[in-house]
């Protein structure tokens, strides 16, 4: 025998050990501003490894809510605590196959992208859009975007980030957006589509919230007469001349009447007078 094959006898074969036996399931939660969902459970062999790591989750999967099906949020594991991983909000975004359902032939989409800071120091990238009913000239789409820039402003200095994240996620702040943009032009949509998490303050913390303690608050802005407003306000201006116009035709007919009908009264009276005197004229013999 050759020394091969007496070489290839003598080995023996190693164990080969099952990688997923050495790792440990951990429970991965939502921030307090989601209520501390569960989210699920994620496999890791050191602890270490997990802290850093994103999830990606539908709204629907915490709200149960068929309308959140559309709407992917996405979180940050931050904190590990033996088997419970703590996470932090960094983003949401529609699925694209919702918003391709929105734009149709025709119309035009007016898109918005700005930072906006919370009143915790909270830095968030907004992507809202606006989708017409037609088309819209250049005045009108500007205009607009700086609706969106002033309105969602607003929100953020006057609200911390658990709050500006909700209004944001559930739509509050995209309706309030649709009743002011449709002053200047008919909407078939509004939506904010899109955000991203740009930085945080060290050791923030979130909050608990009470769904019927929290108030929602519509913003309003004032903006330059626009096109669609300078009409409507001459219309009004027109309307209201005409009825004016008519006012005073009617009174002025009203007071000639009653003055023709004072001196036919005063005629009358002068007769039925000189009826009544008796003739004094001397008697002609």
């Amino acid at each position: 025998m050759s020394t091969k094959s007496k070489s290839k006898k003598g080995r023996t074969r190693r164990k080969v050990v099952d990688p997923w036996k050495l790792k440990n399931w951990y429970e991965v939660y939502a921030p307090k501003s989601f209520k501390s969902a569960f989210l699920g459970q994620i496999p890791s062999g050191d602890e270490t490894n997990l802290i850093g790591r994103t999830i990606e989750v539908l709204l629907y999967d915490i709200t149960r809510n068929f309308k959140h099906t559309h709407i992917k949020l996405k979180f940050r594991i931050a904190e590990v605590m033996g088997n419970r991983c703590e996470t932090i909000f960094i983003g949401h975004e529609l699925t694209r196959d919702f918003v391709r359902a929105l734009i149709h032939r025709g119309s035009t989409r007016i898109d918005g992208i700005f930072n906006y800071r919370t009143a915790d120091g909270f830095v968030y990238r907004v992507s809202a859009f606006v989708v017409t009913r037609r088309r819209a000239k250049g005045s009108q789409i500007y205009t607009m975007r700086n609706i969106i820039h002033k309105v969602l402003d607003e929100f953020a200095k006057s609200s911390k980030h658990g709050k500006f994240i909700r209004g944001i996620v559930y739509g509050q702040y995209a309706e309030n957006l649709s009743n002011i943009a449709r002053t200047i032009y008919p909407l078939r949509e509004c939506q904010i589509r899109k955000t991203k998490l740009v930085s945080y303050p060290e050791g923030a913390v979130d909050e608990d919230y009470d769904e019927e303690a929290e108030v929602f608050e519509e913003r309003t802005v004032e903006l330059k007469p626009h096109g669609k407003q300078i009409k409507k306000k001459l219309k009004k201006k027109e309307q209201e001349f005409e009825k004016t116009e008519e006012t005073d035709e009617t009174e002025e007919t009203e007071e000639a009447l009653r003055l023709e009908d004072t001196e036919e009264v005063a005629e009358a009276q002068d007769l039925f007078e000189d009826k009544e005197k008796p003739d004094n004229k001397p008697d002609k013999k």
